[in-house]
């Protein structure tokens, strides 16, 4: 049985699914946004980052090479 924060984040990121990278990072960038909601976008913009971006690595590494390569 999923937990109720768990289910928030799934519905969040089903909510997201179809944004674009441009649209994602002023949800991450912007702190009047729930936090929740900022690890979802971060999420997708991970799932979204090109491969010379996160070079094929874990997804923790690859969190990382997004964050540092978007400003974020």
């Amino acid at each position: 049985m999923a937990t109720d924060r768990l289910t928030r984040l799934l519905r969040l990121l089903a909510g997201l699914r179809r944004r674009s990278t441009e649209e994602l990072l002023p949800i991450l960038r912007e702190r009047r946004h729930p936090p929740l909601l900022r690890v979802a976008a971060l999420r997708w913009l991970v799932h979204l980052a090109p491969l010379d971006v996160t070079q094929g690595r874990s997804y923790a590494a690859r969190r990382r090479l997004v964050r540092r390569h978007y400003g974020v």
